[in-house]
């Protein structure tokens, strides 16, 4: 019930925000400075005007052509749409992120709850694995072996956690005390505690589950615990994995000031590398990757490594953290591109800052996305965060990673390229330190054991309004993109595939000419052979036109003397007569 209210309030508000058609012509422009995020000490950050829906500058070619206004109109479009077709279909398309409080327990009494309803991060959504273990229970069928396997899984879990009680009750310190018997009946029927009081125990799950039982209270959530996947984990380490020789070479840049990953015994080092090369095995196709070992360390700093094996790959596959280290990540890059769409709807002038000096989220957020922040921030930090994340899935690290950002603004808008890296990976978190107020010489003594807030964090992360429905504009947004870069690789594979099929073409037409010439050249020598040929007969015919001509000419000489001594013979034999 608070719940709606407290919906239907800021739905109120960001109404009264919202400028109409006949109003928006006449506000006045806001200045750069009412631009920034407000640092407020209880750390909420209310949702802004887009600086792309206002007229603060008319350099329009320096901001996204994109109405950043219209994800926040089509939320409160969609929640109208919803309070008044209630009896409509589930669109369920991100029930991977957010869930109403709600009996999970009786499908019947489901209220079909619009995501654009539901904050990602939020002290009152159902615990996320287990709206998303009735989920996968009712798309395989199987929910007779489920329902077995979470009972023999739950019972572990309770005997664990008895056990610890018995050992830690009485003795725990005020800083990890453990308030038994509200964790007891949560471990005694986990689904059915998440069922009929999900408030209670998200806002339980959100100040910080008790370091002692939060390995347990962990598995409970994901519904890790399987045995015959721990089966399976002890039967890989027997394989060889191809990847060992990288996971070896990585193992002691995990963590390397820790006391488990670096004391003499290397137990820690250990079951970290039987973890990481079972995993690599199991997963074949994710193999090993840069980002895991920190993730898998987390783990096993809260339970042994054949359940920190089973937990991993919960992660990976239900909370799709898998997706993170697949071959060209595709969904790091996707939450990525989410993240800076985050940046530019609620930090505008943060975002255009980014722009200005070319920072890309890939250059400092790759590494929080990839191991969930465990990279270099402190730990009982990274713990809040991983808290948080089984309870209301991975996207509850945009709340944190904007948080970040929100909280450094104005220092961030100070600095510029080099400075921004450097402050991005290694400053960012220290404006949550505890002491800062000490001297400089005490922090740089201090900094690798220094304190900081992690409550405040939580309550900031927790304080923004970070809508599913968001997301899905900007992953349909993403996904468009990919569809037209896909369908231009797709244009420019077809054109490089015709250019060679026109090379070869043009290939084989100068081979041909090339035949063709030298025919040519063989054709033309033998006419000019046939010439010469030709000139050498007619010159014999010449000269024996020549010798015909002198031997008729001879000829005629001897019959003109043959007649004229025949005459004389005549003449004479008549003169003698």
């Amino acid at each position: 019930m608070s719940d709606g209210l407290q919906t239907g309030q800021i739905d109120s508000e960001e109404a009264a925000k919202t400028p109409t058609p006949s109003t928006s012509a006449s506000a006045q422009s806001p200045t750069l400075d009412e631009l920034l995020s407000p640092v407020e000490p209880t750390g909420r950050f209310p949702i802004r005007e887009s600086i792309a829906a206002s007229d603060v500058t008319d350099d329009e070619t320096r901001f996204s052509t994109v109405a950043l206004s219209s994800a926040r109109q089509s939320f409160e479009s969609a929640r109208i749409s919803l309070d008044s077709e209630e009896d409509k279909e589930r669109d369920d398309r991100r029930d991977t992120i957010a869930f109403s409080p709600i009996d999970v327990t009786t499908p019947s009494a489901k209220h079909a709850k619009s995501p654009s309803a539901t904050t990602v991060l939020s002290a009152y959504n159902v615990p996320y694995m287990l709206s998303q273990r009735d989920q996968e229970g009712e798309q395989s069928g199987d929910e007779a072996a489920s329902k077995r396997s979470s009972v023999a899984s739950q019972k572990k879990v309770q005997e664990e956690f008895e056990r610890k009680q018995q050992e830690l009750q009485g003795h725990s310190n005020d800083e990890d005390s453990v308030d038994w018997d509200f964790w007891g009946n949560v471990v005694s029927d986990y689904q059915r505690f998440a069922s009929e009081h999900p408030e209670e125990l998200a806002a339980a799950i959100a100040k910080g589950i008790p370091r002692t039982i939060r390995g347990m209270i962990w598995q409970l959530m994901t519904t890790s615990k399987d045995a015959e996947l721990e089966n399976t984990y002890v039967r890989l380490l027997k394989e060889t994995s191809p990847h060992e020789k990288a996971i070896t070479r990585d193992l002691g840049r995990t963590f390397p000031h820790h006391a488990f990953f670096t004391d003499g015994r290397g137990i820690g080092q250990e079951n970290l590398f039987n973890v990481l090369k079972a995993y690599s095995l199991y997963d074949a196709q994710v193999g090993y990757c840069q980002g895991l070992p920190f993730v898998a360390a987390v783990l096993l700093l809260h339970m042994p490594d054949e359940e920190a094996f089973c937990l991993l790959v919960r992660l990976m596959y239900s909370y799709d953290l898998r997706g993170h280290f697949l071959p060209e990540m595709p969904k790091l890059q996707l939450r990525l591109f989410q993240f800076e769409k985050l940046i530019e709807e609620m930090a505008p002038v943060l975002h255009f800052h980014f722009l200005r000096q070319n920072i890309k989220s890939s250059m400092y957020a790759s590494q929080w996305f990839l191991t969930m922040f465990s990279y270099r921030f402190p730990m009982d930090v990274v713990f809040r965060i991983f808290d948080n994340v089984f309870a209301s899935g991975i996207e509850a690290i945009f709340s944190f990673s904007l948080v970040l950002l929100l909280k450094n603004e104005e220092e961030l808008l100070k600095i510029s390229f080099d400075q921004l890296i450097s402050f991005l990976n290694v400053k960012i978190f220290d404006t949550y330190r505890l002491d800062h107020l000490a001297s400089d010489e005490e922090s740089e003594k201090d900094k690798g054991n220094g304190k900081y807030d992690a409550d405040r964090f939580v309550e900031d992360a927790f304080a923004l309004k970070i809508s599913s429905f968001m997301l899905d504009s900007y992953a349909e947004e993403y996904e468009e993109l990919v569809r037209k870069r896909n369908q231009h690789a797709i244009e420019m594979d077809a054109l490089r595939t015709s250019n060679r099929n026109l090379s070869v073409h043009v290939k084989q037409l100068e081979s041909s000419l090339a035949q063709i010439n030298t025919e040519h050249c063989e054709l033309l020598n033998e006419l000019v052979k046939a010439r010469l040929k030709h000139e050498e007969l007619e010159s014999e015919l010449v000269r024996y036109k020549l010798l015909y001509a002198e031997a008729m000419h001879q000829n005629e000489d001897a019959m003109s003397g043959h007649r004229i001594s025949l005459a004389m013979s005549k003449r004479s034999s008549s003169n003698g007569g």
